[in-house]
């Protein structure tokens, strides 16, 4: 099924069990051991998504969760998807957010990292722990925009829909015209615009990450 850019991150409803070749299974999540626990701030908390991106590696089933993580709030990374969209991405912030929370073996893991080039990803801070039946799990990690964060003044734009982010950028950014996703799938408009982000001192660090290169 094809995902329209504007309907970015297709987000479901937060819910507990199964993801498997058949869909999604609520209920019991099965074996976690040996597996990791990652954060899901954007389409990869999205049952359709994760299906597309993980094929038959569903055979043995994705656990899923709805989780409470404290400190760290969804905003945007400072660059634009070759789909035309303006992805999320982690930032530390106050306050705690409902997220889902997915365990991924080593083969799942692998593939869903090839399919995230302007992320790494990184473990969870102590300081913001992720809680799921007010027990805080160990070893969470999230994907980190390598382009940093949209905001300005200091303070983070926290997620907004497609149309919202869009019309953001085009007010900061008005030497680029009117930025709608079919422009926007022109990689040397996408450069244009990382790069004005960057001289238009819109573009914030996660707070996440001390990693070389960190924005």
């Amino acid at each position: 099924m094809e995902l329209h850019p504007s309907g970015y991150p297709w987000a479901e409803p937060a819910r507990t069990g199964r993801l498997g070749d058949g869909g999604f299974a609520e209920g019991p999540q099965g074996d976690l051991a040996e597996r990791v626990p990652v954060v899901a701030v954007g389409s990869n908390a999205s049952p359709v998504v994760l299906a597309g991106k993980l094929g038959g590696l569903l055979g043995p089933g994705l656990p899923m969760a709805a989780a409470e993580v404290h400190g760290l709030a969804v905003g945007h990374s400072a660059h634009v998807s070759a789909r035309g969209y303006v992805a999320a991405a982690p930032v530390r912030a106050e306050g705690v957010r409902p997220l889902t929370v997915c365990w991924f073996d080593e083969a799942q893991l692998a593939t869903l990292d090839a399919t995230e080039p302007n992320y790494r990803r990184v473990q969870l801070p102590g300081r913001m722990p992720c809680v799921i039946g007010g027990a805080p799990l160990t070893g969470v990690e999230v994907y980190e925009s390598v382009h940093g964060v949209l905001g300005e003044s200091g303070t983070p734009l926290e997620l907004r829909d497609q149309a919202g982010v869009l019309d953001w950028l085009s007010t900061r950014l008005p030497g680029l015209g009117g930025l709608d996703h079919d422009r926007l799938t022109d990689e040397s408009l996408r450069e244009r615009v990382r790069e004005a982000l960057i001289v238009a001192d819109l573009v914030l660090p996660s707070g996440l990450s001390t990693a070389p290169g960190h924005a």
